[in-house]
């Protein structure tokens, strides 16, 4: 047990400092913006990149990933928004943005490093494939509700149009699709490149977390311990709890894979989901304090979570 907080707690202190330095001002509103650009453009799509190139033959259960960890996924989804709409009285589109928060992990700036560090270039296929299939499924689906509670206008195919430029543009997605295609067609790359990607890629781990840090520090937090424990405990252990069930008793996932997912899983909630609910003014200040709480107590959750699945 040691050993896993001799790993995991330097990791999660790298996102402690970056909020202190934002909250002591030290880092400015538009140094903050700019070392997530580096990390969300740069770094983080060279570290998928490289890793995916460099991985062992692309092979494994795909669908049956998917299937682990998107099948209670969207189970729990819509527990959530039948949740808040009988018992909370939201409507269908603040419901959709918390229910949002229960299934919608870090998987960028926490997941990818994390699991990279624990278990090599390995983890890197069913880790993109993960974050691919949140922007495409979850924000999705929770983007579709979300506008057809509204009512917007927006016609279906448009909506479908922008969900899809969406995916396209997001350059993580992009990197681990280039990845996976350089590595199953064995195309060689030139030295000098991987070790361009590789700087890049190196400096991804700890710019991530520190930026993640002090995006937490702007943050509004504002009251509501309720909605916030019930999200903090909807995110970190409700929604890992049936991934795992899924992953390692219905589906049998090959280890890494199967430790990627629940990994995966348990992680706070996601930046997205705020960016989400401030551009459709839903609930922006109580999902901004969910995460921050989700985060700080995933320090605990991911840590306890680790000791029992990692064996290195």
């Amino acid at each position: 047990m040691q050993a896993v907080f001799n790993l995991a707690l330097p990791f999660f202190a790298l996102i402690f400092t970056g909020y202190l330095a934002a909250r002591s001002r030290m880092l400015g509103g538009q140094t903050v913006a700019g070392l997530n650009t580096f990390v969300f453009y740069f770094a983080l799509p060279a570290l998928l990149l490289i890793k995916t190139y460099q991985a062992p033959a692309v092979e494994g259960a795909i669908l049956e990933l998917l299937a682990a960890y998107y099948l209670p996924s969207i189970a729990l989804f819509f527990l959530g928004i039948l949740i808040a709409r009988r018992f909370m009285k939201l409507r269908t589109a603040d419901a959709s943005i918390q229910s949002l928060g229960t299934v919608f992990s870090n998987v960028g700036f926490i997941g990818l490093p994390l699991v990279i560090l624990l278990y090599g270039s390995e983890a890197a296929l069913p880790a993109v494939i993960i974050v691919m299939a949140d922007t495409i499924i979850m924000l999705g689906l929770a983007t579709a509700l979300i506008e057809a509670d509204l009512g917007s206008g927006r016609r279906p195919l448009a909506l479908v149009a922008q969900i899809g430029g969406g995916v396209i543009r997001n350059p993580i997605v992009t990197a681990g699709l280039i990845g996976v295609g350089l590595n199953l067609l064995a195309v060689p790359v030139p030295e000098p490149v991987l070790r361009y990607g590789g700087l890049l890629a190196d400096a991804a781990g700890p710019c991530a977390l520190f930026a993640l840090g002090a995006t937490l520090a702007g943050r509004p937090i504002t009251e509501g311990a309720g909605e916030t424990g019930y999200l903090v405990v909807m995110k970190l252990l409700i929604h890992p709890a049936l991934v795992a069930v899924m992953a390692v008793w219905v589906f049998d996932l090959p280890p890494v894979w199967m430790a990627v997912a629940i990994l995966q899983a348990s992680l706070p909630i996601a930046a997205n989901v705020y960016v989400l609910a401030q551009r459709y003014q839903r609930r922006p200040e109580q999902i901004s304090t969910a995460i921050f709480f989700s985060t700080a107590v995933a320090v605990l959750t991911i840590s306890l979570l680790i000791s029992q699945l990692y064996t290195g």
